[in-house]
């Protein structure tokens, strides 16, 4: 299953996923901090991107753990299909009760080991490396083109062949980029190189 993240255009999360609709499987909300504009417009829009034929994930607010656990309450409360809850390990993030969406993000300069793990390529590359260890423990990875130093540009063939060591079968991809034309190419790219292996 392929996704994108929710900022493709200018626009609320219903504009990106109508876009997103026909392109890829399900859509990652990016919900960067959490705060009373951003839970208006996901309650007001969350009928009309139920109606869309796109499944969800939630990219956990990164400036806490206590805003990524009201985000997090706030989907469960309106029983939106989530299938992942993307959260970083902050501090205090294990000080809060989670369900099993829960899928922890590698980092650049941290990696905690959880039972569902969220595999990002351009961390991994960038910073520390994600232990061969926690491979099976994959359920999501993000990917995108990692370039002298730069992340979240189109997915070049070096990088998809490395992010297939990665990729578990049942794992989802997301590509974490923020051009419609490069989500396009990265997605031909993936193709090509997943389907030589």
């Amino acid at each position: 299953m392929i996704g994108s993240t929710s900022w493709m255009i200018p626009g609320t999360y219903l504009d990106n996923a109508r876009i997103l609709e026909n392109i890829v499987d399900f859509m990652e909300f990016l919900v960067y901090e959490w705060n009373e504009k951003t839970k208006r417009m996901l309650f007001k829009e969350m009928p009309s991107l139920l109606e869309l034929n796109l499944k969800y994930t939630v990219h956990l607010p990164l400036n806490s753990a206590r805003d990524a656990k009201k985000a997090f309450d706030f989907f469960e409360d309106a029983k939106f299909p989530v299938l992942n809850y993307v959260l970083h390990p902050m501090n205090g993030w294990k000080n809060f009760e989670w369900n099993e969406k829960i899928a922890v993000e590698n980092l650049k300069d941290k990696i905690e080991f959880h039972d569902r793990m969220v595999f990002d390529i351009g961390h991994h590359l960038l910073g520390l490396k994600f232990p061969n260890e926690f491979k099976d423990k994959i359920v999501e990875a993000h990917l995108m083109g990692v370039r002298n130093g730069v992340d979240h540009i189109k997915l070049d063939q070096k990088t998809a062949q490395i992010a297939m060591e990665f990729v578990r079968n049942n794992s989802i991809v997301n590509f974490e980029i923020f051009s419609l034309e490069d989500l396009k190419s990265s997605i031909k790219v993936w193709r090509d190189v997943s389907n030589t292996f």
